[in-house]
C-alpha cells in the first residue's frame, strides 16, 4: 500500500511472518512486522502511528488499541523493516476469539507517516490502511504461546479406505457450519464422520457387550473403552439430526459444544490410521 507525503512515495506490506504477541499480566504487546520502500531518492525519515483494527468480526466494534513506532523508520536506503507496536488485554483477546469462530483474523493498520526533514513550517502527513491476513491455524498458535488458550491440530489423512475420505469430508463440512454460526449442523456432520469409525473398531458388537454385563467399568478393556467412548460420542451427536419426541427434541447446540463434537471425531477419525 503506497503512502504519498509531500511528493515521496513509499510501499508498505505485510511481511511474511506479519504478527508476534509476547505475555505480560493480563496485557500483551502485540507487534506488526511490514516490509517497505522508497519510491524515490534521497527518502526522508518518517515516523509512524496509527490505530490497529479487526475487521471482519461480527458482533464487535473492531478497534484493538493505538500503533507506535519504537524509533523513525529510515527510508534512506531503499526500504527498510517497519516494526508497530499494539497492546491486547487478556479481555479483548477472549472476545476476539469468541467472535472470530475459527475464522481466519484480518487486521488493518490506520496509519499515519509524517516527515522528520520538514524545513517548512509544517509537517508532510500521508495516510494510508494496511491488511494483515493471519490464518486460523498461525493466530491460534501465537494465542497459546501467551497461555491464554490451547489450539489442538488434528490432520485427518485422506486413504483409500471405503468411507473415510467422506468422513474427512464431514469434518471440513462441520467447521464451515461453526464459522457460519450452524452450530446443530456442525454437531450433525461430526456425527455423519463416525460412520466410518464404528465399524472400522467393532464398536456396536463390543459396546453391546458391554452394556450387557460384559464386565464392570473399572475392568474394562482398553478395546472396551475405546467403544464406549465413540458409541456414546455417536449416541449424543444424535441429537443434532434428530428431533426425537420428548428427548432430543429439546437440545440446543452451544458453539462450545460443536467445538468439542467436531474435535471429538476428528481425533477418533484420525485415529484410524494408527489401527492394524
Amino acid at each position: 500500500m503506497p503512502i504519498g507525503l509531500d511528493g515521496f512515495m513509499h510501499s508498505i506490506t505485510p511481511q511474511r511472518d506479519p504478527i508476534n504477541l509476547f505475555p505480560s499480566i493480563g496485557v500483551h504487546r502485540l507487534t506488526l512486522g511490514f516490509t517497505t520502500r522508497e519510491m524515490g531518492d534521497n527518502g526522508p525519515l518518517i515516523s509512524f502511528s496509527g490505530e490497529l483494527w479487526a475487521e471482519d468480526i461480527p458482533g464487535t466494534l473492531g478497534w484493538i488499541s493505538p500503533l507506535t513506532q519504537p524509533e523513525p523508520l529510515n527510508t534512506r536506503y531503499g526500504g527498510d523493516n517497519l516494526r508497530l507496536n499494539a497492546s491486547v488485554t487478556d479481555e479483548q483477546l477472549r472476545r476476539l476469539e469468541q467472535a472470530r469462530a475459527c475464522r481466519d483474523l484480518t487486521l488493518r493498520a490506520d496509519l499515519v507517516g509524517v516527515r522528520l526533514d520538514a524545513t517548512g513550517t509544517s509537517w508532510p502527513v500521508g495516510q494510508c490502511q494496511v491488511r494483515v491476513s493471519i490464518p486460523h491455524a498461525e493466530w491460534s498458535k501465537k494465542v497459546e504461546q501467551l497461555d491464554a488458550g490451547a489450539y489442538v491440530d488434528v490432520l485427518v489423512p485422506i486413504t483409500q479406505v471405503e468411507g473415510r475420505a467422506i468422513a474427512a469430508r464431514r469434518i471440513r463440512e462441520a467447521q464451515l457450519a461453526i464459522r457460519n454460526g450452524d452450530y446443530e449442523g456442525a454437531v450433525g456432520e461430526a456425527r455423519s464422520a463416525l460412520d466410518a469409525v464404528r465399524p472400522a473398531c467393532n464398536t456396536e458388537v463390543i459396546y453391546n457387550r458391554v452394556m450387557n454385563g460384559g464386565s464392570k467399568a473399572k475392568e474394562r478393556t482398553q478395546e472396551e473403552r475405546w467403544a464406549v467412548l465413540i458409541q456414546s460420542a455417536y449416541q449424543l451427536f444424535s441429537g443434532a439430526p434428530h428431533d426425537d419426541q420428548g428427548t432430543t427434541e429439546h437440545f440446543t447446540w452451544t458453539r462450545a459444544d460443536a467445538v468439542a463434537a467436531v474435535a471429538t471425531s476428528a481425533g477418533l477419525l484420525a485415529r484410524l490410521a494408527d489401527l492394524p
